[in-house]
């Protein structure tokens, strides 16, 4: 270990003499890390996660990890098996001699009728041996479609496995004892060009899958089986351009049956018409036949067969004999029987044996084979001018993807290489593999980056990590492995049970002594302010404003000035049940755990950070508990002086800056003017937000961002631990004042996201002020508010309403935006379960309203493991089966 680069810096085990040199922070020889006997993890890069007995790390394993790890282990059962049969059923599929057959059996099933018609193959033995071939490429077909599904996960249901089953089940119109004589009759109502094309449409889409193996034969990373393709210089983009191109000659092949081949079929109600004129012959020739056998003379009837033979001498098809007259034509007889159409009279007027009634067996033969050797040739042309179409478009989006797409992304590729070879070349291997048919490549290059991106990504985390050790994993470690981690090792133990995302930030390293406890206790959901001494919530509020990450208020006010701001802030805050000192530190705590949770430094600046913590401490300045909607009822100064839009919201506002107007209590006299109008207004539109009047408007709002930018929303969800770029350009940059103006209003109604019990107390609290205003209104006789009245409402019942239609929502779109509040709504669901089962103790309801709210709950709970699945590595087994 005394070697890896990987293990300097912040991951250096203290007390550790290095090899050759004076004892260093970090650094340990193998010799004694193999005395220690300590199993130090890695993760698959090769940097050190910390030096964590292996023995604490099953101890403290999560019930999710649990389930996840067990997934892991039956999936790890299962899928040799299903590779190994996709490995042979892909072997089979890239056998040159397959490709050879499927390709032949295609050419045959797309021109084999046709090139019969063609050529006029005799019926017998022709039909025979055709039918023979149609059906067993008919099999070979099916056989195809069988093996793509297994050895492709892509091609499952998708439209090649679609086209494939529509292009194999027509040729059952191509075999002369199922359909073939439906589709092929003279007088059928089924053109064979149209389900002959459905196979030209699959030649189509496989062409354009072919096409790109012409781009794949001179890629670097693949000329060179037995090479070592780590090291060439050149990458280029060759999996993303093909699937690119794979999916729009899909689309070209789609368009073009569509324009060229469904469209004839509006001609079938009135294609092929028959032809009413050797109908008409025959009746002609019945007549003139009855006249000659009345005159005894045959001219008239031989003039007429002379005159319908000189008729059809420029047709395709021609009479070539007649029964049930005494003339004979000589003319050639068909070798197949499809060309041979019968033209019987339909009423004799000569009785003899060949004609008699009821029967009519005198008929004109008509050879129709020059007909239907004109009728295979348009076949040919149509099938062969579709694959044509397909092609010709197929190369020009080849070569538009080329200029636009490939070049500049072979050439950002070869960037990225240059720049991070050695983790790009971990890469390279795996993906080249090759684990689909047809040219579908599961890897593409923009994973490649996401993966080199993802490695520079843990790499930086791994830098920033502490040596550190829960508490919770102390307790299953013997005394020894204490003695190690602690007095030889000098790892940090946490005193804390709860694991929060702060702890582990860097700021918190930089604290010591009673400062960093006090950390420990702000970066805490479980700090309950309600059972804090006046005293300790001073400190709290002090360490926030001068000694957290977000502590700049030397930098904003002299020295000493914000401890006198906050001395006349406090008495402000009258003694009343919820909106006491109390409650303002509680929201302070929310605000300041929001800010860390989303890395405010990162995106908000310094007067922006300040400014919210402010408005935080001083949102409910002078609250006598009592609501805007009583002020204005009743016609208090406030509504009348605030013309009753948000009187309480103004007052607050209003008090704040009038204790700043003391140059000795200025919370903002430090900085210069533009700054100070800065700071003022986000304290003006966040105070004034935290009115309820503006809540929906909120919602909706919020909701407006997250549809447009829900994609880099989404994104961030993947994001473990960082910002992503884009996140922060398009949603949190652009919008910050909305955000900071969200933070404040959700960290005001917030109890319900706080454990059950702080949750509990504070809900109390706030009906016990609405009671209180109740039972004013009714002496005042104003309209009793629907929460005010204690006779009507039940504590636990109330509460349902507020979290299902008032909290919820807002929740549910906060952490659409901001993914690193999830587990936010998952308290709000443990909440809204406990509620109901005191409301079930208190109120005694019926069948009916407990399924009601069970349903809501479901609901909620719903939400909430999409929420968190979002979140979800794309590779967690447990991801696929939410």
């Amino acid at each position: 270990f005394g070697s890896r680069p990987a293990l300097d810096g912040p991951h250096q085990v203290q007390g550790i003499v290095p090899p050759g040199g004076a004892p260093r922070r970090g650094v340990a020889t193998t010799a004694q890390v193999q005395d220690v006997k300590l199993g130090v993890s890695l993760d698959e890069g090769g940097a050190s996660e910390g030096f964590i007995p292996k023995a604490t790390k099953s101890p403290g394993m999560t019930p999710d990890r649990k389930r996840t790890m067990r997934a892991a282990t039956v999936m790890s059962r299962v899928d040799p098996r299903r590779k190994r049969l996709e490995k042979k059923a892909q072997d089979v599929l890239a056998w040159a001699p397959v490709k050879w057959l499927l390709g032949f059996s295609l050419a045959f099933a797309l021109l084999g009728g046709p090139l019969a018609a063609l050529c006029d193959l005799p019926d017998d033995p022709g039909l025979a041996i055709l039918d023979a071939i149609m059906l067993l490429i008919m099999v070979i077909f099916f056989l195809e479609v069988a093996t793509n599904f297994i050895a492709d996960v892509n091609y499952r249901f998708s439209f090649f496995f679609y086209m494939d089953l529509l292009g194999s089940s027509s040729m059952i119109f191509e075999i002369s004892y199922m359909f073939g004589a439906f589709s092929a009759g003279s007088s059928s109502s089924v053109d064979g060009v149209v389900l002959r094309s459905a196979r030209a449409a699959k030649l189509g889409t496989r062409t354009g899958r072919l096409i790109k193996l012409l781009k794949c034969f001179a890629m670097l990373l693949r000329q060179n089986k037995a090479g070592d393709l780590s090291n060439t210089d050149r990458v280029e983009a060759s999996a993303l351009a093909g699937r690119l191109r794979t999916g729009i000659a899909t689309r070209i092949a789609l368009l073009t049956m569509l324009l060229v081949v469904v469209l004839p079929v509006c001609e079938f109600p009135v294609f092929p018409q028959d032809d009413k004129s050797m109908q008409l012959w025959a009746q002609q020739l019945e007549e003139h036949y009855a006249v000659s056998v009345n005159t005894n003379d045959s001219f008239h009837f031989d003039s007429q067969v002379d005159y319908m033979v000189s008729f059809y001498s420029e047709e395709m098809y021609r009479p070539y004999q007649l029964h049930g007259w005494d003339h004979a034509l000589n003319g050639r007889v068909p070798v197949r029987g499809i060309n041979k159409v019968s033209v019987v009279v339909t009423q004799c007027r000569v009785e003899r044996p060949d004609c008699q009634a009821p029967a009519a067996d005198a008929c004109i033969l008509f050879d129709f084979t020059g007909a239907h050797q004109m009728a295979a040739g348009m076949d040919c042309i149509v099938i062969i001018f579709i694959v044509g179409v397909m092609l010709a478009s197929t190369f020009e989006t080849k070569r538009m993807l080329d200029a636009l797409l490939v070049k500049p992304l072979e050439n950002m590729l070869s960037n990225l290489r240059e720049h991070t070879r050695a983790i790009f070349d971990q890469f390279v291997d795996a993906a080249q593999e090759d684990h689909s048919h047809d040219g579908d490549e599961h890897g593409t290059e923009l994973e490649i980056i996401e993966k080199t991106l993802e490695k520079l990504s843990r790499i930086a985390k791994n830098a920033m990590k502490e040596n550190v050790v829960d508490e919770e994993d102390m307790k299953h470690m013997s005394a020894s492995e204490k003695a190690v981690l602690v007095d030889l090792l000098q790892v940090e133990v946490h005193h804390d049970h709860e694991k929060t995302e702060g702890l582990n930030r860097p700021w918190v390293t930089q604290l010591a002594g009673k400062k960093r406890e006090t950390e420990r206790k702000m970066q805490n959901w479980h700090l309950n302010l309600l059972e804090v001494s006046d005293n300790e919530k001073m400190q709290l509020v002090l360490h926030v404003f001068k000694d957290s990450e977000f502590g700049v208020a030397e930098q904003f006010s002299e020295n000493g000035v914000f401890d006198t701001f906050l001395a006349r802030v406090k008495p402000q805050y009258k003694d009343v049940p919820y909106h006491c000192f109390a409650h303002a530190c509680d929201v302070l705590h929310t605000v300041f755990l929001f800010l860390t949770m989303t890395s405010g430094r990162q995106w908000l600046s310094k007067t922006e950070q300040y400014s919210i913590l402010v408005a935080a401490l001083c949102h409910d300045l002078g609250h006598f508990g009592k609501t805007n909607p009583f002020l204005v009822e009743s016609g208090h100064e406030l509504a009348i002086r605030y013309n009753d839009r948000s009187p309480l919201e103004n007052m607050h506002t209003a008090k704040l800056f009038e204790i700043g107007q003391d140059p000795a209590a200025n919370p903002f006299g430090k900085v210069d003017r533009a700054m100070q109008k800065e700071a003022r207004k986000i304290c003006v539109a966040t105070i004034l937000h935290t009115d309820n009047a503006n809540h929906f408007e909120m919602i909706k709002d919020i909701s407006q961002v997250y549809e447009m930018k829900d994609r880099f929303c989404d994104e961030q969800a993947q994001a473990q631990g960082h910002l992503t770029l884009a996140y922060r350009a398009q949603v949190l940059e652009p919008y910050r004042l909305m955000w900071l103006e969200l933070f404040l209003h959700l960290a005001d109604v917030s109890n319900p996201l706080k454990p059950f019990p702080i949750c509990h107390a504070w809900a109390c609290r706030v009906l016990d002020e609405f009671f209180a205003q109740g039972d004013e209104e009714k002496a005042l006789g104003l309209p009793v508010g629907m929460l005010n009245d204690r006779e009507k409402i039940s504590r636990p019942g109330s509460q349902h309403g507020f979290i299902s239609f008032l909290v919820a929502p807002l929740v549910v779109q906060s952490v659409n935006l901001f993914p690193q509040l999830t587990e936010l709504h998952g308290q709000l669901c443990t909440n809204l379960w406990e509620w109901r089962n005191l409301w079930i103790e208190d109120a005694n309801p019926s069948p009916e309203e407990i399924a009601k709210r069970d349903a809501d709950v479901q609901k909620a709970r719903q939400m909430s493991s999409k929420l968190v699945h979002r979140r979800m590595p794309r590779d967690d087994p447990m991801r696929d089966t939410e």
